[in-house]
């Protein structure tokens, strides 16, 4: 359905950011997607953008990606990205148990603190480590986390979808970005509704 005059050929601008935990792969994931590289170093992002087009259900999503730093000490920083945002990709790593329970203590709270009626999708990143026994063991980690687990914390927060990848692997990557496309697409900002309605069309 298009509505409020906009035109099926016209990309359709849409604002994604991406939370979660420092370290759980968000910038990696971003670099796959946007860049077509995976970052060898770990590369801690404290505020940084992208913009793609992508295709879903023939139409074309701008989506303009907002990465940020997941660390307590830029809370105030990441806030400013908040606004006028229509989709948040909350993460967690599938090696940290950790990143998930912050995922209920921590990331849902502050996004609806900032943005009430926001709309999320769960994002489980570094699924090829699920596979990879001595990478855990090296790094200490925990015993990996399960889909069925993460997809429980998913419906718990009543996140509009649940999503798994490897950015290492660039495994689901693109899935993933086509989903919170077509979830994006969907959502009209107050100030979006607000604007005259034109004719609505069912495609």
């Amino acid at each position: 359905m298009v509505c409020g005059g906009e035109s099926k050929d016209k990309a359709v601008p849409r604002k994604v950011v991406i939370v979660g935990d420092g370290g759980c792969g968000k910038t990696s994931l971003l670099n796959v997607f946007a860049r077509g590289y995976f970052p060898g170093l770990y590369e801690p992002a404290i505020f940084d953008n992208h913009v793609k087009d992508v295709q879903v259900d023939g139409r074309t999503v701008e989506l303009a990606m907002w990465d940020t730093a997941g660390q307590e000490d830029f809370k105030r920083i990441r806030s400013l990205a908040y606004e006028d945002t229509h989709v948040f990709m909350i993460c967690f790593s599938v090696d940290s148990r950790d990143s998930l329970d912050n995922i209920t203590e921590h990331w849902i709270h502050e996004v609806q603190g900032h943005t009430p009626n926001a709309k999320f999708v769960l994002i489980a990143l570094k699924c090829d480590l699920r596979d990879d026994k001595a990478a855990l063991v090296k790094q200490g980690g925990d015993e990996p986390i399960l889909y069925d687990e993460g997809l429980a914390v998913a419906r718990m927060i009543h996140a509009m979808s649940y999503v798994e990848c490897s950015a290492k692997h660039n495994r689901g990557v693109q899935m993933c970005f086509e989903q919170v496309a077509r979830i994006a697409m969907r959502v009209r900002l107050k100030k979006e509704r607000k604007k005259p309605a034109g004719m609505c069309v069912i495609l």
